[in-house]
């Protein structure tokens, strides 16, 4: 943890929490972008996590809730904010039910559909090679194929600013295309429970492979990037657009547009914060200027 000199980290030390001052970021994201951190907390338990949300409240720190850092861009400055990693019993996947299943907010993607192949339970097989984890899944309600995991949530359990725990039943209006209420309210989603329908095995498993075949074959899976870059809009696909803008291979120092998928930016060798945000504003200008639609973010920008 390193010396522990009084105030903020003092707190976190005396109420038994894993903390890491000073932590560089950059190696833990997929874009391989980012600076150093104020701080880096490892949450185990809820009340650990309590603990953390209240310290960083009481000495007035942001902070963030990092997931697997696979959507977002990060500022290679320093960062005076606090990250919050989940792991211990939010790493949790359970059956709920014959056909509902618990996954903690630290629970990886993989796990998750390892977890529903083996128990023969379907409904989610478009989550197939997603990065990322539950919590980071529902705070963007992500998704492909038109799909989004919000629809099958029955139950979101969440931790509120003041660090006091809470449920929401039948999340419906909680969702919309690639956007949760957390992106509001500031609550960290702990976990969630999924309702979803029994098949057979084999089956899923199949169609699991096949989607995960086809998104390695179709996108830059290898690439240091953060998947998908901008949302889609109701007119075509964003891709599609940057594409027919004939920006593939479009470059800002070592970012670069795909060219096996125009909707990746991808980090090329050592490109920083700042070559990203350029590359990106050039995208979004230029298809506006050609097709009249305005690009947004599905990544999101953490400075």
């Amino acid at each position: 943890m390193g010396k522990v000199k009084g105030g903020f980290f003092a707190e976190l030390k005396k109420n038994g929490v894993e903390f890491y001052p000073g932590c560089g970021i950059k190696e833990r994201t997929t874009f391989k972008i980012g600076g150093t951190v104020y701080c880096r907390i490892f949450a185990k338990r809820l009340d650990e996590l309590s603990a953390a949300v209240k310290t960083a409240k009481k000495w007035g720190k942001k902070i963030f809730v990092m997931g697997s850092l696979s959507n977002v861009l990060i500022t290679d400055k320093k960062i005076n904010k606090v990250f919050i990693e989940l792991g211990g019993e939010f790493y949790d996947i359970r059956k709920t039910g014959p056909s509902s299943v618990y996954a903690g907010a630290g629970a990886k993607i993989g796990s998750l559909t390892a977890f529903v192949i083996k128990n023969g339970l379907a409904g989610i097989e478009f989550m197939a090679g997603i990065p990322g984890t539950m919590g980071g899944a529902v705070y963007m309600n992500a998704g492909a194929y038109g799909k989004g995991i919000g629809a099958y949530i029955k139950k979101i359990h969440f931790m509120d600013r003041a660090g006091q725990c809470g449920i929401i039943e039948n999340p419906e209006k909680a969702f919309s295309y690639r956007h949760s209420i957390f992106q509001e309210n500031g609550y960290i989603v702990t976990g969630a429970e999924l309702g979803l329908k029994k098949g057979v095995a084999a089956e899923i498993r199949k169609e699991i492979m096949l989607l995960i075949k086809t998104r390695h074959a179709k996108h830059p899976w290898k690439a240091f990037c953060a998947g998908s870059f901008f949302k889609n809009s109701p007119e075509c696909p964003a891709g599609s657009l940057i594409e027919r803008a004939g920006l593939k291979g479009k470059k800002v120092g070592d970012a670069m547009v795909s060219l096996k998928h125009a909707n990746f930016l991808i980090n090329t060798g050592n490109a920083g914060y700042g070559d990203v945000v350029k590359l990106a504003k050039n995208v979004k200008q230029t298809v506006y200027k050609k097709f009249g639609v305005k690009l947004e973010e599905e990544v999101r920008y953490i400075k």
